[in-house]
């Protein structure tokens, strides 16, 4: 008797087949990444087009020259590997979970003495302008609240932002990833050369800080 295709059981459902290719897919990604962040010394999360000579570039996508990569995984680097991690505007787009994982897996990868340098907006300086009536502070970057009200929902829910922080909370997160030695920096500024003058947006009193491991 001839067997038809639809009398044979279904052993593995279309939407797990789904789940197991994009499980490949990240798996073929994290495994270039991988391969491509090797022999570097510093790795920069969340480049967009500000890419650093120098530095393993990393973001989920962009030009040849960026690592692609979901930094919402697992880093695919060996712990205890590198000098410095930098992130400039990246943690406030991911949810509060999501930032702590990666703030450990930054603590994870540096060296003894590495440091993580994180800048962020600053959720306590919005609601100053916000309580002060300031809405004009951020025509440079070309956004035009036309109210506070507008302002701070506008801040807080605009561009993919999921959670804004102020420096008690980005402190107690950097804790929590197993940095004991935390300082706050200014704009541009550090003690170490390779730190210095690495941001790329105008200053807006943003949360800049230092984390050593």
């Amino acid at each position: 008797m001839r067997v038809k295709s639809r009398d044979l059981p279904v052993l593995v459902s279309p939407p797990v087949l789904t789940g197991l290719a994009r499980l490949a897919r990240q798996g073929l990604r994290a495994g270039i990444a991988r391969w491509r962040i090797a022999g570097h010394a510093r790795l920069h999360l969340a480049c967009g087009t500000h890419v650093m000579p120098g530095w393993a570039n990393v973001d989920l996508e962009g030009p040849a020259s960026v690592i692609k990569l979901d930094l919402t995984a697992p880093l695919p680097v060996p712990s205890d590997t590198l000098e410095a991690v930098y992130s400039e505007h990246f943690i406030e787009h991911i949810e509060r979970p999501q930032a702590q994982r990666l703030l450990a897996e930054c603590h994870r990868v540096l060296k003894p003495g590495g440091v993580l340098r994180v800048s962020t907006p600053d959720l306590r300086t919005i609601v100053q302008h916000y309580l002060a009536g300031r809405i004009d502070a951020w025509h440079d970057m070309h956004w035009r609240p036309e109210t506070p009200a507008r302002m701070l929902n506008e801040s807080m829910r605009e561009w993919g932002h999921r959670f804004l922080y102020d420096a008690e909370e980005l402190e107690a997160a950097l804790r929590a990833a197993g940095f004991r030695q935390i300082e706050r920096k200014t704009w541009r500024a550090s003690a170490r050369p390779e730190l210095a003058d690495l941001e790329c947006r105008p200053d807006h009193g943003e949360l800049i800080y230092e984390g050593t491991k």
